[in-house]
């Protein structure tokens, strides 16, 4: 399904003229000469000017596929993002009975002998999961009788 982009440009062209390889300037003072060098530098002004106008059309190119590559990965953080909420909601630990849950819940509470209010530990942390935990952790009395006030 990957297709190449292939676009016929000319090879760098061939910038050498008859004057290229001249170390002297003996070429300043010949009138003719000055004709010519004039137009070869019209020449790689026109050159220039082409290439540049090149590169600006292909980096409007290049901006162009950043923008929907960045969109495109957006939308695949999404759809991932969405896909593992909606795994969340088939997970069998929902659909545990209560007594159960509450069973795991007070095997999580801390070894302590006098439990705290901590927001980060059980078993304040687990009235925080969701709906369903927080009404099965407030029913467990096993949860509570330990805690120290």
């Amino acid at each position: 399904m990957s297709e190449r982009l292939l676009i016929d440009y000319d090879q760098i062209p061939d910038l050498e003229t008859e004057y290229s390889g001249s170390t002297d300037n003996q070429w300043a003072f010949e009138f003719g000469a000055h004709q010519s060098i004039r137009a070869i530098i019209a020449k790689r002004e026109q050159q220039l000017h082409a290439v540049s106008q090149e590169i600006s059309g292909l980096k409007t190119v290049v901006d162009i596929f950043n923008n929907l590559h960045e969109q495109l990965v957006e939308k695949k953080d999404k759809i991932k993002q969405s896909m593992e909420l909606h795994k969340g909601f088939v997970s069998p630990l929902w659909s545990l009975p209560n007594e159960i849950l509450s069973k795991i819940f007070v095997h999580c509470l801390p070894e302590d002998e006098h439990l705290s209010l901590a927001q980060n530990e059980a078993p304040m942390l687990l009235t925080r999961v969701c709906k369903k935990w927080r009404g099965v952790a407030v029913a467990t009395s096993d949860l509570w009788y330990k805690l120290h006030l």
